[in-house]
C-alpha cells in the first residue's frame, strides 16, 4: 500500500512543481485548464468545496480538471485534494533542502530559523503515505463504524498538523526578526507555506466532512448517475436528482446529465 500511494504522489508531483512558479503569498497556484465536466459533475464538486468555507473557490479551482473523477463521492474528492498536498508538500520539502543549502544571506538567526523550518516539515512529509493510504481505504468503503471514524480522524489530524506546522513555520521567521523578514529566502519560504497551508486545510475539511455509509445502503449506477437507496432520500452526490419512490421496492430516477431519461429499479 506504502508503494502504490508513493507512486501516486509522483504522478502528481510534475504539475505540482511546474505549478510552483506561480505561486505568490496570498493566492494558491493556478488549476490547469480542465476538460469537460458534466454539470452533474461541477454541481457536485461546487457543493463539496462549500464544506471548505473560506477555500471554497481555491477548491473548486483546485479540484476542477479533476471533476469528472469524482462520481458522487466526497471521499474521492478528499483523496485527490490529499494527493496534491502531499505531493506539494513533498517537494516543498526538497525545496527547503536547497534553500538551506544558499542561506538566506540574513545571519545567523534567520539561517536558524530555515533549519527549524525545514527539520520540521521534513518530519511530517514522512506520514503523507500512510494519510494516503487512510485515504484509499476510506474510498474503498469501511463497513465497521468505529474503524472509519478512526482512519478518518487519523488522516484529517495528519493534514491539519501538517498545515498548522507549516504556519508555525512563517511565524518564527516573523519571531527572527526584520533582517529575516527582508531576506528573499525567507519570503521565498513564507510564500511556499501560506500556500500549502491552504492545500492541506482544503483537505482536511473534506476529509473530516466523509460521513459513514451504512452497509445496508447500496449504490446503484443508471447510466453516469449514482443513487444511494436507503439514504437521505437524495443521490449519493448530495444533490437531489428527482427520484421519487412509487413503492416500496420501486424507485423513480431522472438523470440530469442524460436528458432526463427516467430509469426504474425494483430493489
Amino acid at each position: 500500500m506504502a508503494t502504490s500511494c508513493f507512486l501516486q504522489l509522483i504522478f502528481v508531483l510534475a504539475t505540482c512543481t511546474a505549478a510552483a512558479a506561480a505561486t505568490n503569498n496570498s493566492s494558491m497556484a493556478a488549476a490547469p485548464a480542465p476538460g469537460p465536466s458534466s454539470s452533474a459533475a461541477l454541481s457536485f464538486l461546487r457543493a463539496s468545496c462549500a464544506l471548505t468555507l473560506e477555500r471554497a473557490d481555491d477548491c473548486y479551482n483546485l479540484l476542477l480538471p479533476y471533476a469528472d473523477s469524482f462520481h458522487g463521492s466526497l471521499a474521492r474528492v478528499a483523496r485527490t485534494s490529499g494527493v496534491l498536498a502531499a505531493a506539494r508538500q513533498h517537494d516543498f520539502t526538497k525545496q527547503l533542502a536547497r534553500l538551506k543549502l544558499r542561506g538566506t544571506g540574513a545571519g545567523n538567526v534567520a539561517d536558524q530559523t530555515l533549519d527549524g523550518c525545514l527539520d520540521t516539515i521534513s518530519s511530517d512529509d514522512t506520514g503523507a503515505n500512510v494519510t494516503l493510504g487512510r485515504l484509499d481505504r476510506l474510498v474503498a468503503g469501511i463497513k465497521n463504524k468505529k474503524e472509519f471514524e478512526s482512519e478518518r480522524s487519523l488522516a484529517q489530524d495528519w493534514l491539519y498538523s501538517s498545515g498548522s506546522e507549516m504556519l508555525q513555520c512563517v511565524d518564527w521567521i516573523h519571531f527572527a526578526g526584520d533582517a529575516a523578514l527582508a531576506s528573499p529566502v525567507l519570503k521565498e519560504v513564507i510564500a511556499g507555506c501560506n500556500t500549502i497551508a491552504g492545500y492541506l486545510g482544503i483537505a482536511s475539511e473534506l476529509t473530516i466532512a466523509i460521513k459513514f455509509e451504512s452497509p445496508a445502503a447500496r449504490i446503484y449506477e443508471v447510466g453516469h448517475c449514482r443513487f444511494l437507496h436507503g439514504g437521505s432520500g437524495k443521490g449519493s452526490n448530495g444533490i437531489d436528482d428527482g427520484y421519487i419512490l412509487i413503492d416500496k421496492m420501486t424507485w423513480r430516477f431522472v438523470c440530469p446529465d442524460q436528458g432526463n431519461d427516467e430509469a426504474y429499479i425494483r430493489t
